[in-house]
């Protein structure tokens, strides 16, 4: 249908899609509830959840937020039971006998608030890394394409997965680490959207390990996951949290709002590789922009950014690769400065 379009033209289209797609992400809760907001707002601005609380006293204001996501007293049910159609599509959750109780702790209406919403399939901020905290989902990247991630990324799963079943994921294009297989990460996302099987069910077939370390191998063009949303993260993710043995997974991504902002939200952890100087800060600047946070929250968040120094990039591609990697400078470095 669309094949009359520059290819330049197409590329800049569908990133738009998908800068689109990473905007669904709600990060404004409203509150039409007086007594349960004021506790649950200073809750929220007090831990990391993401979430920006806007407490509301009628029903016009809940609307009139900008909101997609309302908590609603059980003051207000019968008022806007049959207005939320119309009045923007805003998806309200009940507080009351029959939605949310609101007689629990904050942290555990929070959780149950995240729980109802990915049944919706609405990705609000921080809900996957609240409902597995016992994991760790940790990400990588580096807004200037850093040409040592892939081999900061291994190495860090590596030592990690000899105290941790770790599970390590690439989602650049093939670099050489891994040899190229039947089954990669690209394919697993396609058996994902079939829902014919579970993660947990599927996961035997694609997993590959080295040393201690499982790992599933990267498609080899970029080309093959250009389609992929942050629903797509988000959902991916999720089961594989809850379905795997896994206590840590490990994810190496390029360095795209649509992926990076989507992974933030969800991960324990993201690292952001940074080289000294102008250019490489005016990119981390950007990455800061992407990922919503001022330069101020940077410190206080869960982006770690971690100035890298000149290591050797040369290792030999044979059966001895990772017994270099995890004894040269680069396991050095991460051992002595993050592990």
């Amino acid at each position: 249908m669309f094949s009359h379009i520059d290819p330049h033209v197409g590329s800049a289209f569908q990133e738009y899609s998908l800068q689109r797609e990473v905007l669904q992400i709600q990060t404004k809760l409203a509150i039409l509830d007086r007594e349960i907001g004021e506790g649950l707002s200073t809750y929220l601005m007090l831990h990391d959840y993401g979430l920006q609380p806007v407490l509301c006293d009628s029903p016009q204001e809940l609307y009139q937020s900008g909101a997609l996501v309302g908590l609603v007293g059980a003051a207000y049910h019968d008022m806007l039971r049959d207005t939320e159609a119309a009045d923007g599509g805003i998806q309200l959750f009940l507080l009351g006998e029959h939605g949310i109780s609101p007689y629990q702790p904050a942290d555990a209406l929070i959780r149950e608030l995240y729980r109802q919403s990915l049944e919706r399939q609405i990705c609000l901020p921080g809900a996957v890394r609240t409902l597995h905290a016992h994991r760790e989902l940790v990400a990588i990247c580096s807004p200037h394409a850093y040409d040592q991630q892939t081999a900061f990324a291994v190495v860090y799963s590596l030592l990690r997965s000899e105290q941790t079943r770790t599970l390590y994921l690439d989602f650049t294009y093939y670099n050489g680490f891994f040899d190229i297989a039947d089954h990669n990460v690209g394919d697993l996302f396609y058996e994902m959207h079939k829902h014919t099987q579970s993660i947990g069910s599927l996961l035997p077939a694609f997993v590959r390990t080295s040393s201690s370390l499982d790992y599933i191998p990267p498609v080899r063009v970029q080309m093959d996951l250009e389609d992929l949303t942050g629903k797509d993260f988000t959902q991916l993710f999720g089961q594989l949290l809850q379905e795997s043995e896994y206590g840590l997974i490990v994810v190496n991504l390029p360095c795209r709002p649509s992926f990076l902002r989507v992974v933030y939200d969800s991960c324990s952890c993201m690292y952001s590789l940074q080289r000294e100087g102008i250019l490489y800060d005016r990119a981390q600047t950007r990455l800061l922009e992407d990922l919503g946070l001022e330069s101020g929250q940077a410190s206080l968040s869960n982006l770690k950014v971690i100035p890298m120094p000149a290591i050797s990039g040369s290792f030999s591609l044979d059966a001895s690769m990772y017994e270099e990697l995890l004894f040269g400078e680069m396991a050095a470095f991460i051992r002595k400065e993050i592990l």
